[in-house]
Order: structure tokens, then C-alpha cells, then sequence
């Protein structure tokens, strides 16, 4: 019998590889979408910065771009530079880590060896983990990965509140890595935050509840570690722009007097609202005419052939919409000589913000003041908000936009592409179908392809059944709350927390969408919502088996 076991791990283990190394291979047979020169404040930025960091510059000269969002993306690149592996390969093998670290996370509440496995599997094929927005060189391939081992490693050391302590250092550990990585990489990582702090709360009540439990202090002090690696991670970018800019914090954009000038234009009134632009025209003429200061913004923004127009003004809405117009905002001052140094363009902003809150101070029908980017809350925004939601929701649960290739040719001169491919060791589509219009792949990609195809109608038909049996499983556990084990009762949380931070990202974009993106549903933004999804009907599934079982 025991040597039956023995040969159906191998079994097992021989399979579980194979299809590491067929999911790798998938990732070693597609191939990035590059468009140099199309995505100045995206792709290319981070390309730059990444170059800027190999070359032992840091970020780079000094332009509106330097300090206007966060690094760490560019970091990884020059990582990946410096080791060698291809770029879609390595962000193959940090799903791959995510999914161990799950597996391992949850260990105490999937005690079947199968469940274990299929939750494995599950993550490391997610079809978001190798979908079309996965191939462009951009943050938004790496963040859900992070955000995703915060969210497991969290959860992992709750699990084990109460085993010896060192039990749950790893994952506080890991959790600090995800938490740290993930605040650094976007200017929304605060979003990650509400589900650490509760995750603290409760853990603390179970450990100060349990009057037999042992090293109350240190598990509780444990519990910050997270929260300090967080710390260091923005102490350490703060001290990188610090050591070449002058600057010390994270960006000069989301924060200090360039956030607080914007804010205040977005509380001036409006004659004709729309909810895609922020500021628009009637606004900016307004301040034109009361701000000494800003008034030499017309020539960059509002005349004809202005050089902001020709960057970022959206036929569409007829004027910049909301998440355009403080990058205009940006290269205009550029363009009048302030972006030499932060000190410099900081004075500029300064100087404005304080006009623009004296004419809103004095302007009739102004909104309170608020330093942000975000659009004011407005009652009109509630139903568009609300449908985009529920357009997100069901792209989510459907798996939409996430065809394994891209249809579309890297637009990109046969020089920009040695760069690229050469930095980052991986190839991008860059050749034409025959007499087509699309990309150029061999028979044997295309054969990949389809059956990665295959795995994501796979995932559509089992998602929402998932979700089902997954809720179903907690609600049941919760009902039964006093009779489970101090771990299912965590792990009920935990399932909670991960619904609740999935709709709160969902809701995040769905503003963002309507009051500044105006693009459209784009499951880039939802990227880390996906994995939260897999959990919820894979470890909730799990509770409903032990329902089923009569297991306690």
C-alpha cells in the first residue's frame, strides 16, 4: 500500500512539473506588444526609467515625467535586464510563486492533497495571467501578482495565529514583500490597505481572547512586520529621489502643491458639466483671467496647434479629459522652462495653488477644497459608476479580454526593437500575416494558443458555479461560526475580506473609468481581482465539501 502512495506522488509530482513547464513554455512562445512613442507615460516611461537604472542613473534627467508615478516596475525590468530571463518568462515565474505561496498558505484548511493541487493549477493557468494586457511592458503585469501575495501570505499567518509563532514569520514576511512592492508600483496601492488593517484587528481580538494562548506580545509585535517592510520600501524610494532630485517623497504628482493646485480647479464651478472632463474650458478661461500665474498656460493649452493639444486633447470629449489634462498640465510648464529641477516647478504649483484657492474662496458655487486628482463626488456619477460596475463585475466573472495573443503589430521601427528585445530578452510581434492585417505567428504558436483557448472557455464555465459554491460554503461555515475550528472561522474572514477588496477595486476603476479614463471596461485595471475571484470558489469550495462530509 505504501508503495502505492510512493508511485502516485510521483505520479502526481511528475504531472504537477509538466505543467510548470508547459505554462513557462506558453510564456516562451508569446511575444510582447511594444509601441514606442504611443504610450509616453506608460510603457515607454518605465522602459526609460529601467534603461536610466541599468546605467546606474536612477530615474534619469530631471521632466514632468521623472517623479510623476511610482518606480518599482521600472526596478523589476532592470532586474530582469541583469539576469537574463525573458521578460514574459519572468512574470510566468512570479505567477508560479504566487501560487505556491497560496497553496501553502491555505495548507490548513485544504487538507486533501488534490485540493491543493487543483488550487495550484488554478492560479498558475488563470487566463489573466497571460492575457493580451499581459504582454505589454507595463506595471499592470506585475502588480496583480504582488497584490495577490500580499492577499495569500496575510492570510496565511492569520491561519496560524496560533501555532508557535515562527510559523507565521515567513508569511509576514511575504506579506511585507507584496504589501512594500505593491505600494511602490502604483499610486492606488492604498486600496490594499483596508484589508491589512481589519486582518490586524481580528487577529489581534483571537490572540488577547485566548486566555491559554502563550507569547501574546510577540505574535501581536509579528503582526507589524508587514507594515514596516511597507514603510522601508517607500523610505528607500523616497531616499533614491532624495539622493538625485532633492526630493523627498514618493512623486512630486499625487502629492504636495501640484495635487493641492489641481484639487482646487476641480472645485471651481462649471457651466456645462461633463463627467469625463474634470476641467474643462469654461474653467480654465475663468482662471486665465484671475491668475496672474496661470494665465501663460493658454499659448500650451488653449490655442490652436498647442503643443498639449496635439499630446492629449480627446476629440471626443472636445476639451482633455480628467486623466489627461494634468499630464497637459505638466508638459506645459516643461514647455515654459519650470521643469529644471522639483524645487523649481514646486515653486510654479506653489504659486498657483495659491491663486486658484483665493478665485475659489471668492468664486460662488465652489466646492469644499480637497487636494486629490479625483473628480468631486457628483450625484450624476452614481448610475454611470453603478452600470460600469456591474459591466466589470461580469467582465470579470467571464474572463473578457483575455485572449493569450495580440492581434495587433508592435508598432516599432527595426531599431526601437533591438532595443527593446535585447534589454528585455524576449521577442515582440513585430511581423505581419501575409496580405493580413494582424500579427505574424507560426503554426506552432498558434497551436499553443488555441489550447491556452481551450483553458480559458474552461474557466468560464466553471467560474460562476465556483463563486456560487464557494459563497455558499462560508455562509454555511459562518452559521456554523462556534463549531468550526479557529482556522475555518479565519478562513471565513479571510473569504469575506477577498470579496470585499475585489468589489472595492472594481468600484475604484469603475469611477476612474467614468470621471477620467473614458476607454471603456479594461481587464488590465482589474488584473488583481482575478486571483481573488479563484480564491473565493476554490477555498470556499473546500468549506462546502466539509459541510458535505459532515466534517467539523
Amino acid at each position: 500500500m505504501r508503495s502505492e502512495n510512493k508511485k502516485l506522488k510521483k505520479i502526481l509530482l511528475f504531472l504537477i512539473a509538466a505543467a510548470v513547464v508547459f505554462r513557462l513554455f506558453v510564456a516562451y512562445k508569446q511575444m510582447m506588444y511594444i509601441y514606442p512613442g504611443y504610450a509616453p507615460i506608460d510603457d515607454d516611461l518605465y522602459f526609460k526609467w529601467a534603461q536610466s537604472i541599468s546605467a546606474g542613473q536612477w530615474l534619469g534627467d530631471y521632466n514632468y515625467l521623472t517623479l510623476s508615478k511610482y518606480p518599482f516596475f521600472a526596478v523589476y525590468l532592470a532586474f530582469i535586464n541583469k539576469i537574463g530571463i525573458p521578460y514574459l518568462v519572468a512574470n510566468g515565474i512570479m505567477w508560479l510563486l504566487a501560487a505556491i505561496v497560496a497553496v501553502w498558505a491555505f495548507k490548513p484548511v485544504l487538507k486533501k492533497q488534490w485540493q491543493r493541487v487543483v488550487l495550484f493549477l488554478a492560479i498558475l493557468y488563470s487566463p489573466s495571467t497571460y492575457a493580451q494586457y499581459s504582454l505589454r511592458v507595463y506595471r499592470d503585469a506585475l502588480y496583480p501578482i504582488l497584490c495577490t501575495l500580499f492577499f495569500v501570505a496575510l492570510a496565511g499567518a492569520a491561519l496560524r495565529l496560533k501555532e508557535k509563532p515562527l510559523k507565521g514569520l515567513p508569511f509576514y514576511l511575504i506579506a511585507g514583500v507584496g504589501l512594500g512592492l505593491s505600494y511602490i508600483s502604483r499610486e492606488d496601492g492604498y486600496w490594499l490597505l483596508p484589508f491589512g488593517f481589519t486582518a490586524l484587528i481580528i487577529c489581534i481580538v483571537y490572540i488577547v481572547t485566548d486566555k491559554g494562548l502563550e507569547n501574546k506580545v510577540l505574535r501581536i509585535v509579528q503582526m507589524f512586520i508587514p507594515y514596516v517592510i511597507c514603510l522601508c520600501c517607500v523610505l528607500s524610494v523616497m531616499g533614491m529621489n532624495y539622493k538625485y532630485y532633492g526630493v523627498f517623497k514618493l512623486t512630486d504628482f499625487n502629492s504636495g502643491s501640484f495635487a493641492g493646485r489641481y484639487g482646487q480647479m476641480t472645485r471651481l464651478p462649471q457651466e456645462n458639466w461633463n463627467e469625463i472632463v474634470a476641467v474643462p474650458e469654461d474653467v480654465r478661461e475663468l482662471m486665465y483671467k484671475e491668475c496672474p500665474t496661470f494665465w501663460q498656460f493658454r499659448e500650451y493649452l488653449d490655442q490652436e496647434g498647442a503643443v498639449c493639444r496635439k499630446a492629449y486633447w480627446n476629440p471626443q470629449a472636445e476639451d482633455y479629459r480628467s486623466g489627461s489634462f494634468y499630464w497637459a498640465l505638466r508638459l506645459a510648464a516643461q514647455e515654459m522652462g519650470y521643469y529644471d529641477s522639483p524645487q523649481k516647478a514646486e515653486g510654479l504649483w506653489r504659486q498657483i495653488e495659491k491663486e486658484v484657492k483665493d478665485l475659489r474662496d471668492n468664486t460662488e458655487g465652489s466646492l469644499n477644497p480637497r487636494s486629490s486628482f479625483t473628480p468631486p463626488l457628483k450625484a450624476e456619477y452614481i448610475s454611470p459608476v453603478i452600470t460600469e460596475a456591474l459591466n466589470s463585475t461580469k467582465s470579470v466573472v467571464t474572463w473578457q479580454g483575455m485572449l493569450p495573443y495580440e492581434y495587433d503589430i508592435s508598432r516599432i521601427s527595426r531599431q526601437d526593437m533591438e532595443v527593446w528585445q535585447g534589454y528585455l530578452h524576449d521577442d515582440c510581434n513585430y511581423a505581419a500575416a501575409e496580405n493580413q492585417p494582424y500579427s505574424y505567428y507560426t503554426d506552432f504558436q498558434i497551436l499553443i494558443f488555441k489550447i491556452m483557448i481551450g483553458v480559458i472557455w474552461v474557466y468560464r464555465l466553471i467560474t460562476i458555479p465556483l463563486l456560487v459554491i464557494g459563497i455558499y460554503g462560508s455562509i454555511k461555515t459562518f452559521i456554523k461560526f462556534k463549531n468550526r475550528t479557529y482556522q475555518k472561522q479565519i478562513t471565513v474572514f479571510v473569504l469575506l475580506g477577498f470579496l470585499l477588496m475585489g468589489l472595492f477595486r472594481v468600484f475604484i476603476i469603475s469611477y476612474m473609468e467614468i470621471s477620467a479614463f473614458g476607454i471603456g471596461t479594461y481587464a488590465m485595471y482589474l488584473g488583481a481581482v482575478f486571483p481573488l475571484v479563484l480564491l473565493i470558489g476554490f477555498v470556499g469550495g473546500s468549506l462546502a465539501l466539509d459541510f458535505k462530509k459532515n466534517k467539523i
